[in-house]
């Protein structure tokens, strides 16, 4: 009886000991950043030295004739302010995968007049009453964890909408027209963040877009939060 109740004993202590290894493992590992997603929550100050080409939405009826269709030239940046939102998936302990993001942002400063044409008639793009809608896609970065910091290094894709209103002229008058454009691209973002808790930390990011209508065409900064891993 008494060898087999200290076996008993002997086995119990070895799984208990087994269940606190494995929970400190744990629980190290999620205080390092374990496996999970990630979601982010932002502002953004964005610098664009290119804008897509836009094209009419709509035909346009002017006084001498219709318009149905037709491209405008543009030249010039795009300086805004915005707000975005952005979900990930970090593989444990250094591997980052973002999958979705999504931004909205309007100008910023004075933009100059960008004079175009459509079609043979004489137009007039106006960067102060557009809006960019920024749709990041997939994309790979790396970690590295220091303490209550860490830093991040990625590169994703996206796309950028640009959408508002252009005028035309139809004899000696300007007639409004709704415009759009999208152009295909590649960004890095590098990050440096503090935790605020294990769950929770902010961000401030620095978003070179490396190529959007031209190579190195503009870059963004931003201020975050974000929750998980």
């Amino acid at each position: 009886m008494g060898s087999g109740t200290s076996r008993s004993f002997a086995l119990g202590a070895l799984v208990a000991g087994a269940v606190v290894t494995l929970s400190a493992k744990a629980e190290a590992a999620s205080n390092s950043g374990g496996t999970g997603a990630e979601i982010r929550f932002g502002t953004t100050f964005s610098v664009t030295r290119a804008t897509p080409s836009l094209s009419l939405v709509d035909p346009v009826d002017l006084s001498s004739r219709t318009i149905a269709r037709g491209d405008l030239a543009t030249a010039g940046g795009f300086r805004s302010v915005g707000a975005f939102s952005d979900f990930a998936f970090v593989v444990w302990p250094r591997l980052s995968i973002p999958v979705i993001g999504l931004g909205i942002s309007l100008p910023v400063g004075e933009h100059a007049p960008i004079r175009s044409s459509v079609d043979g008639s004489i137009a007039e793009v106006q960067p102060f009453r557009m809006f960019a809608v920024d749709v990041l896609g997939p994309g790979i970065g790396v970690r590295s964890i220091v303490r209550r910091y860490f830093f991040e290094a990625l590169v994703r894709t996206s796309l950028l909408y640009m959408g508002g209103k252009a005028q035309i002229a139809a004899g000696s008058e300007l007639v409004d027209v709704p415009v759009h454009g999208v152009a295909l691209g590649v960004r890095a973002e590098l990050s440096a963040c503090r935790r605020l808790d294990p769950e929770s930390r902010v961000c401030l990011t620095l978003a070179p877009r490396l190529f959007e209508v031209v190579p190195a065409s503009g870059l963004s900064v931003g201020l975050s939060w974000t929750w998980g891993r």
